[in-house]
């Protein structure tokens, strides 16, 4: 091959007597240079092409300098990965938005730098915790790898972005506590909405999952229901689509009692089975208050919706399930995740375990 020309990008000559001009168009996920390659009969022309794409691409940049910002970028970025993207990671998405555009939207595309990026993520991970920062990492990678691609920008500020080592610790997951359970159910046909909450702790469903509920996800006779839809917030508005995961589609077998307590809120037709008065689905602002409001009447302390789930699945083994089951029936895709995050035992498994220890001295 022949010697690479200066400032020309990458200029060979191959054994068949042509001239391949190559030129660095972008990089991958990996960080390895993407090239693309042009075949001409004399150096000139190679070296004529070389300039040409690069005169292309200095034109494209100069046209978005005084208009297009971050900002504006997210907005085109966003709606055209809309229709890919399940309704959860467009939330997501959104999400981490609001993080990223208050102290970066107005900069300009091509002005970003890889350590301004940095110190904005450093600074973030004073108050955030890993998901939160993770999110925020893949939406910011993701946004410039796109403008990359497009020859908005010469380089993808995000690529090497690194995890802060002064990373607000995530909050520690908790699971009601076998009195609050009991006290749960045992007011679940007394106080209002009590009874959602006593699903949930016996169902280990998500919010969206619950919501999402009709009259043909509850099979009566064999005593189950089936989760194939979730509910999620999208610009504030509820709106119906799949599971989080594949996994997530299951069946989930149910006591006569927790029966009992969703059969009486079947609705006559196929509508949802937690709905707004109008019949559509339940907000999830509106469950929340609800939700709240119940556990204050009964004096239990507040722990997320999402805390019925861990309660569920901390049951479960502490009832002897294996983690394999308990993964099936929360629809976990990583064994790991239920394994090391779900299960919580509590003061007075860890005491039964000490006594035990004690016993055998």
């Amino acid at each position: 091959m022949g010697k690479r020309g200066n400032n020309e990008g990458s200029i060979y000559k191959r054994k068949d007597g042509r001239w391949e001009a190559k030129l660095t168009v972008g990089y991958d996920a990996d960080g390895k240079p993407i090239r693309k390659s042009s075949y001409h009969k004399t150096r000139k022309e190679a070296q004529d092409a070389i300039r040409e794409s690069q005169t292309r691409l200095a034109n494209n940049l100069a046209q978005l300098d005084n208009s297009t910002t971050l900002r504006e970028w997210s907005d085109i970025w966003l709606e055209n990965k809309k229709s890919a993207l399940k309704q959860s990671t467009y939330e997501n998405y959104f999400y981490a938005l609001k993080h990223i555009l208050p102290p970066l939207g107005h900069l300009k595309l091509r002005d970003i730098k890889n350590v301004q990026l940095q110190a904005f993520l450093n600074e973030l991970g004073k108050t955030k915790g890993k998901s939160a920062l993770q999110k925020v990492r893949i939406v910011l990678y993701g946004m410039l790898d796109e403008a990359e691609k497009n020859e908005l920008v010469l380089r993808n500020a995000a690529r090497g972005l690194k995890m802060p080592l002064n990373v607000e610790p995530e909050k520690k997951r908790e699971a009601f506590t076998p009195e609050e359970v009991a006290l749960i159910e045992e007011n679940a046909e007394s106080v209002a909405f009590a009874d959602v909450i006593a699903i949930l702790i016996n169902t280990g469903l998500r919010e969206g999952e619950l919501l999402a509920m009709r009259r043909q996800n509850v099979n009566v006779e064999n005593a189950c229901i089936y989760v194939t839809h979730s509910a999620t917030r999208i610009n504030g508005k509820p709106t119906l689509g799949t599971p989080k995961t594949p996994e997530s589609v299951r069946t989930i077998p149910v006591s006569d009692w927790v029966l009992k307590l969703i059969t009486k809120r079947l609705p006559e037709d196929d509508g949802f089975i937690f709905q707004c008065k109008n019949g559509d689905i339940l907000s999830p602002r509106s469950f929340l208050r609800a939700y709240k409001k119940a556990l204050e009447q009964m004096g239990i302390r507040y722990l997320s919706p999402h805390c019925c789930r861990h309660t569920y699945a901390t049951r479960l083994h502490a009832a002897g399930a294996d983690t394999k089951t308990i993964q099936t029936l929360m629809g976990h895709t990583d064994y790991a995740l239920t394994a090391n995050i779900y299960t919580h035992v509590n003061e007075a498994t860890l005491r039964k375990a000490v006594d035990l220890l004690n016993k055998t001295a």
